[in-house]
């Protein structure tokens, strides 16, 4: 490869500060728990008690990856009466998560069928 071709290559790249941000935009998606709060999130509206009983985890611990989720946008709440309900922030998220999701299903037959039952 001659150095103008190179160059232009080293032209395109994403800044250092680009690629720090995307890199920890993404480490928010490498905690199970986490994920699992995304996932509920796609198709409700939930309240850090009801999150604690349907993963069967501490509020404490919820609200604490709440805070995560919330801190990189990936969560946002709102009140409704005396209850906080959380909520995706936008649909960036749902696709991002769907893609992989998809992504992770295409070689394994027990995901695929996970995936396409959590649909329904």
């Amino acid at each position: 490869m001659d150095n103008e071709t190179k160059k232009t290559i080293q032209d395109q790249l994403l800044s250092a500060k680009s690629i720090e941000t995307l890199s920890s935009f993404y480490s928010i998606f490498g905690d199970a728990t986490r994920l699992s709060i995304v996932s509920l999130l796609l198709k409700h509206e939930l309240c850090v008690n009801d999150i604690s009983e349907i993963l069967n985890l501490s509020q404490s611990r919820v609200s604490h990856q709440l805070q995560v989720l919330r801190k990189h946008d990936i969560v946002t709440y709102y009140r409704k009466g005396k209850q906080v309900l959380y909520v995706l922030t936008d649909n960036h998220i749902k696709d991002l998560f769907r893609t992989g999701l998809e992504h992770v299903s295409e070689k394994d037959e027990d995901i695929y069928n996970d995936r396409k039952r959590s649909q329904n």
